[in-house]
């Protein structure tokens, strides 16, 4: 959640490693991370949030019954322009609509914790700078 200054990633992946290796490199960035290992938790986490998430990493594949674009529209509910990345090893699941409509950027697996980091930092340098309407 979005803190002083500090912007905080919310992490749903299944995978245990992925997770905390992903989670590691986002705090030694300077992000603050709530890392999750499936949709349901994340929904948990979503609902119960006492300030906004700075970003969403989310993997699309998990087990339970909440996929990662369900998730994604989730957090986009409350927070309706939360910048949102989809992790997935099927590139080919990624709708175009969620690109063009929804602006979700795809990361495809497998990828190094650098090319997350410089996606993340890219969409929060964007969303910080972005003018204020009046």
């Amino acid at each position: 959640m979005e803190q002083a200054g500090q912007l905080c990633v919310l992490l749903v992946e299944d995978e245990l490693l992925i997770r905390e290796m992903m989670s590691d490199c986002l705090q030694d960035a300077g992000y603050d991370v709530v890392a999750v290992e499936n949709g349901a938790l994340a929904f948990d986490v979503i609902g119960r949030a006492p300030a906004p998430f700075s970003l969403l990493v989310s993997d699309f594949h998990m087990p339970g019954n909440i996929d990662g674009s369900q998730v994604a529209a989730r957090i986009r509910e409350c927070w309706p322009a939360i910048p949102v990345i989809i992790a997935s090893g099927r590139p080919d699941i990624f709708e175009a609509s969620w690109k063009h409509e929804l602006g979700y950027e795809l990361l495809k697996k497998p990828y190094l914790p650098s090319q997350l980091v410089s996606l993340v930092g890219a969409l929060t340098t964007a969303r910080v700078h972005r003018p204020v309407a009046d």
